[in-house]
């Protein structure tokens, strides 16, 4: 399958900018419905779209190139050509809570309560994002010989591994998990709109953060790409810090919330 969906005239639309926009449309959409469930103001949701998307791509395009300088230190012009691939999950999460954070301290909202709105769009549109790797071949396993193994052309074979047709298909891992995540979310989310009691305001989000980095942590094992800070996958270590942090503040915030006898 060629990287090329289709071309009009000499400009050409590439199969993972085609997948990365329909993600993102999907999250729009999302949030969207999540904020008339809600009965939030829309034109909120618009200006955290307008500010999350390009900050979000950026975020996870500087994360992927400064993890990987080797790759763009001779040939800067690659870290433009985005269609190649190379966005990194955790360079747009910290892109996109980041851009939540700031707009809701200055417009004086919940940076807690858009979280929720938010972030089911955003496991989705990670699960949907997450073929781009398919079509670039790249993000894939260690070689396999079960049934669901993916074939690999002998160019985007990294050294060592020439000898082998199939690999773990990571990137399907990733997406499964993530529209996994996205089902509970969604469950959970419908959960508190009917008893908003039920839990605190910014539980969606800590759950989303806890969930992923768990999956995380065991889909890396499978990676052949990985990002090595010494004898660790950095992947790995940036999740294990995620999920400490998310599952400690998660607690907390339930707790305090019953304490008070209020959502916070």
């Amino acid at each position: 399958m060629g990287k090329i969906a289709f071309s009009i005239g000499t400009i050409h639309f590439s199969w993972f900018g085609l997948i990365l926009a329909t993600a993102i449309l999907a999250a729009c959409a999302i949030s969207w419905y999540q904020v008339r469930l809600r009965r939030e103001n829309v034109d909120t949701l618009l200006d955290l779209t307008l500010y999350s998307i390009p900050i979000g791509i950026f975020s996870a395009r500087l994360y992927y190139v400064v993890v990987n300088w080797q790759l763009y230190a001779g040939n800067p012009r690659e870290i433009l050509q985005l269609w190649h691939g190379g966005l990194a999950i955790h360079g747009a999460l910290i892109g996109i809570v980041l851009t939540i954070w700031l707009y809701s301290l200055i417009n004086r909202i919940s940076f807690w309560r858009w979280a929720d709105i938010v972030v089911p769009g955003l496991a989705f549109a990670q699960a949907i994002g997450q073929w781009g790797n398919f079509i670039n071949q790249d993000a894939f396993g260690y070689p396999t010989d079960a049934a669901w193994g993916i074939y690999i052309d002998y160019i985007y074979r990294p050294p060592g591994y020439e000898q082998f047709d199939f690999f773990h298909p990571t990137f399907l891992y990733e997406s499964g998990w993530g529209l996994a995540i996205f089902i509970l979310l969604i469950a959970v989310s419908r959960l508190t709109i009917k008893k908003p009691s039920t839990l605190a305001s910014g539980s969606l989000l800590l759950l989303y953060l806890i969930l992923y980095s768990l999956g995380r942590l065991v889909i890396e094992e499978f990676r052949l790409d990985s990002e090595m800070l010494g004898d660790w996958r950095l992947a790995q270590i940036v999740s294990a810090i995620i999920l400490i942090w998310s599952g400690t503040l998660l607690a907390w915030r339930n707790k305090k919330r019953r304490k008070n006898g209020e959502v916070v």
